[in-house]
């Protein structure tokens, strides 16, 4: 239904009704205070419209008899069904409604109110220049007549032809027009043209007619200029709106006038710009900032709003967000970096450098407050409730603390912005950690004295088996029992996060106490059938606990615990698998491996032999990944019950807080724990005997601790990840069961990755990819709106891959990149390892929940050096790779014959090319193509000039 013009009369009355209709939609009764009795005639015309329907609520106006108001009202808004209604007051506001009986309906309804000259700027902005809006409302006196007379006037005096193109194409499509040097920006190249342009921007965007003439060339204006005119004010406007303050730029001050439509038509023009025209956008954003030399040398990043129009208010909030993290104030930090890296500010999306070092100081503000949020001490009465404020409070921390450790390797390279200062406040974080981690871990040790550092039989580790897995044995069917090494509780927690959504599955996720101390040698044999009445039995060899005795035999290693675990749960066979075994077979031969088993065991070392490397942080979203790549397979392969638990968890040091802590002699303690027949108490530890832990037949023997987070000296070069002591950290583990109610569905439909590489960017190896559909076997309409994707090395023993970002139509999360299907995106990633190499990259989707064919890079990447690994002696130069897989991939026969040479001899001279190739012009056809077959050697090849010569060689050859 709508309003005939000449029922409400001109154009403003028309506004002022069609806002007046929104305020009916939204809330039934509207009282419509006028204050000086503005609109009488307006809702006089608004009561007649209604009675020849042709308004969509009722109108009721007040004439000085409250009496026949409440009348009518009561015929409108009595009965079940309220009918909207608008009373128009005339004279009043809230004061004199509320000494009124209108007083009950004014509370139910809602308060409208429109000052004329309000009304006059929104009705013309956009339409009028918005000095000759100025200039109307200025003349005082005004009344809605006049100002529907005026804005009539204007409009029907508007040019035709160009002018109402101009207007019809609207801001953005006259950019467009303009940027591509077209048929509009030749239509623009006479004056008079021009300036009904000009016309038009003042009157759409508030283009005041000083700045045009500053900016635009005297002479030979070309339409590009035309375009950097109006984009650099759309600009000026935007930050001026943006601004927490009044702007000190007097030629900008102006915008702070403007009316909300012109306002919102530049904001949107400078919107437009960023996500269409990105090179003209910050070219055009970099000189209207030298423009603007005094609003940069005031900026104050509490100033600067949301939005970082111009390149110094993204550098300025950097640095106020660092000296943020400097002073304790995350919160301000956090939210500084979640408005750039969540609206993914133009300049981080322009500069990868820029990107990270924002990434890097979020995660950062991220554990500041974790901390904040878990308390500076452990407030506990017992073991039960400290596990349950950890698990609640500090596994937060943690997780916030391996996060950014991860992401200081992933990204923390000389190449960022403020990069001396971002890593002084990344390495300071790691003392805040640190303080917090030593005084929980001091308050946990002195609770653990109180009450004994043996929980409840049903927070302990050595009663999983029996309470946990084998009631899940004993239903029909195949239970997969993982024991990670070193899967501390936060990981846990992070694995029931991404399988917990699983339709038609039941995941539950329980803390229990890891036994002491806690290393591979106790955890991993212990979650094993090894109990007796909640007792244990030790077998200790040279004074360390070697595994434990039960029945006939001891349990000790992978064979024992395989087969104390058969022989308690029954059956023909437990097959005993790693997660490589998992995740590198297919369907058919998974099943054939688990059928007819009531368990069967899945065991990873992974976490923490890259721990003991020195380079855990770089591989642990690559386990988690094969984890739910397990489990997913499995499930596929018909297993509906799991258990996912660890031995122990670890702490995760650097050298800046590992701190050393002496106990006597240096061969004496292990890094994290030590035995001693002594049952002497020293300063900054704490000590247990075996046999309050539960063990039986070693009656004497102790335990002790250091109280923090600190390592025994023991003479030897102390590592980042550390474990075997009484820290929440290390005791603290996850026990994740998990039941699929039905089996999993299969989808028909199969995807490609198409990968290509791109430049390196900011010391980050880069491709471009996308996932498409290749295949439909059925009519399946479901199909995945992302794919998750990750990276592996091909030909780099011990090396890895950090996926550091992603850009355009993908995310990061958990390490994994999820692509959206159909979608172009964008992947900067590094390979670490021990030494330098060059490896062959794959693309491929890690946890088998969809069909997809992986894709390998067309090239080799360097593998740079692990930062923080212990460094390894330099190998002799033998040939790089034994394989000659790579040679395929050289597309020339004659190119793929001289890289063979140079894989078994290291050198060949020009002259020797030459001949091999047949001719001058084929060894030209190789130099032009070189760097193509260079980049898919496994090995770097360097052109040199020795006495004139002129030879290819092998990096790393010598002769």
């Amino acid at each position: 239904m709508t309003t005939p013009s000449t029922t409400l009369g001109g154009p403003v009355s028309q506004s002022v009704e069609a806002d007046l209709r929104t305020w009916v939609g939204k809330h039934g009764i509207v009282l419509w205070l006028d204050a000086d009795a503005h609109y009488t005639d307006l809702a006089a015309r608004l009561a007649s419209a209604r009675e020849h329907d042709a308004l969509p609520y009722d109108v009721v106006a007040y004439r000085g008899s409250q009496l026949e108001v409440l009348l009518r009202l009561e015929k409108l808004t009595g009965g079940v069904v309220k009918k909207p209604v608008v009373l128009h007051l005339p004279g009043f506001v809230e004061a004199d409604v509320r000494t009124t009986p209108l007083l009950e309906l004014y509370r139910a309804g809602a308060r409208y109110r429109r000052a004329l000259d309000t009304a006059v700027t929104e009705a013309a902005a956009g339409r009028v220049r918005p000095d000759q809006i100025e200039a109307f409302k200025a003349r005082g006196s005004l009344s809605l007549a006049d100002a529907d007379a005026w804005l009539e006037a204007h409009l029907e005096g508007g040019e035709g032809g160009l002018a109402t193109e101009l207007e019809h194409l609207g801001p953005a499509a006259i950019l467009d027009g303009l940027l591509a040097n077209g048929d509009l920006a030749k239509r623009l190249e006479h004056e008079p043209a021009r300036q009904l342009l000009w016309e038009h921007f003042a009157v759409v965007c508030g283009l005041p007619d000083p700045w045009r003439t500053e900016l635009l060339p005297e002479h030979n204006a070309s339409a590009n200029d035309l375009a950097f005119v109006i984009s650099a004010w759309a600009l000026a406007v935007e930050y001026v709106d943006d601004l927490q303050r009044a702007p000190i730029n007097a030629e900008i001050g102006v915008a702070t006038s403007l009316p909300r439509a012109v306002v919102e038509h530049c904001t949107n023009l400078a919107k437009h710009l960023r996500e269409r025209h990105e090179d003209f956008y910050q070219r055009t954003a970099d000189s209207t900032e030298e423009l603007l030399d005094d609003e940069r040398e005031a900026a104050r990043a509490a100033d600067l709003g949301k939005i970082d129009t111009f390149r110094f208010e993204e550098q300025r909030v950097l640095q106020a967000a660092l000296e943020a993290l400097a002073v304790g104030d995350w919160n301000t930090a956090a939210e500084w970096a979640r408005l750039r890296l969540d609206g993914r500010s133009f300049w981080l999306r322009r500069d990868a450098a820029r990107d990270s070092a924002w990434q890097l100081l979020r995660d950062a503000a991220a554990l500041g407050c974790a901390i904040v949020d878990a308390g500076a001490r452990l407030v506990a009465k017992d073991l039960t409730a400290a596990v349950t404020r950890y698990t609640k409070l500090g596994a937060r921390v943690d997780r916030a603390h391996r996060h950014l450790e991860q992401r200081r390797i992933a990204l923390l390279y000389p190449l960022l912005p403020e990069f001396d200062v971002l890593r002084a406040r990344l390495d300071a974080m790691r003392d805040v950690w640190r303080a917090w981690a030593d005084a929980w871990s001091i308050d946990f040790n002195a609770i653990c004295r109180a009450n004994g550092f043996l929980p409840d039989t049903a927070m302990q580790q050595r009663g999983l088996f029996e309470q946990v897995v084998m009631p899940m044995c004993q239903e029909q069917g195949t239970t997969a029992y993982f024991v990670v090494d070193a899967f501390r509780f936060e990981m846990g927690e992070e694995l029931f996060q991404a399988i917990a959504s699983t339709p038609a599955a039941h995941a539950q996720l329980d803390a229990r106490l890891a036994e002491l101390p806690t290393v591979t040698e106790v955890g991993m044999n212990v979650l094993a059938p090894v109990s007796r009445n909640h007792r244990l039995r030790p077998v200790l060899v040279g004074g360390h606990i070697q595994g434990f005795a039960t029945g006939e035999f001891r349990v000790s290693d992978p064979n024992s615990r395989q087969r104390a675990k058969r022989e308690r749960v029954g059956g023909t066979t437990c097959p005993w698998l790693s997660l490589d075994d998992v995740v590198d077979r297919d369907n058919t031969t998974l099943k054939k491996t688990i059928a007819q088993a009531k368990l069967v065991v899945i065991h990873s070392m992974e976490i923490d032999n890259a721990g003991e490397k020195g380079v855990g942080p770089a591989v642990f979203d690559h386990v988690m990944q094969k984890l739910r790549a397990a489990w997913r397979l499995l499930r596929d392969a018909g297993v509906r019950r799991f258990v996912f638990t660890a031995d122990h968890g670890y702490l995760l040091l650097d050298e800046r807080t590992k701190g050393v802590q002496a106990h006597g002699r240096k061969i004496d303690p292990k890094r994290r724990h030590t035995f001693s027949s002594a049952g002497a108490n020293h300063d900054g530890e704490a000590r247990v005997a075996l046999a309050e832990l539960g063990y039986d037949g070693v009656e004497g023997e102790h335990v002790m601790f250091p109280e923090t987070t600190a390592v025994f000296d023991t003479g030897r070069r102390t590592m980042s990840f550390v474990h075997g002591g009484n820290s929440l950290q290390e005791r603290v583990i996850p026990v994740l069961t998990v039941v699929h109610r039905a089996a999993s569905g299969a989808s028909s439909l199969r995807y490609t990755v198409t990968a290509k590489a791109g430049d390196p960017v900011a010391g980050m190896h880069a491709f471009t990819g996308k996932v498409d559909i290749a295949e439909q076997t059925t009519l399946d309409f479901a199909g995945a709106a992302e794919i998750e994707l990750a990276l592996r090395l091909v030909d780099a023993d011990d090396a890895t891959v950090e996926v550091c970002q992603v850009r355009n139509g993908a995310r990061l999360e958990r390490g994994s990149v999820f692509a959206k299907v159909g979608a172009d995106f964008e992947v900067f990633f590094r390979l670490l390892g021990p030494t330098e190499a060059r490896a062959l990259v794959v693309v491929f989707h890690p946890t088998k929940t969809a069909d997809v064919k992986e894709c390998e890079l067309d090239r080799r990447y360097v593998v740079s050096p692990t930062p923080g690994a212990p460094p390894r002696p330099a190998a002799a130069a033998p040939p790089p790779s034994t394989s000659r897989e790579w040679l395929d991939r050289i597309p020339d026969e004659g190119a793929r014959r001289l890289f063979e040479h140079l894989a078994e001899h290291g050198v060949i001279t020009e002259g020797d090319a030459t001949k091999m190739l047949g001719s001058s012009r084929a060894l030209r056809r190789f130099a032009t193509s070189f760097d193509q077959f260079a980049a898919i050697a496994p090995f770097a090849v360097v052109i040199q000039s020795v006495g004139g010569v002129k030879r290819y060689v092998r990096e790393g050859n010598h002769s």
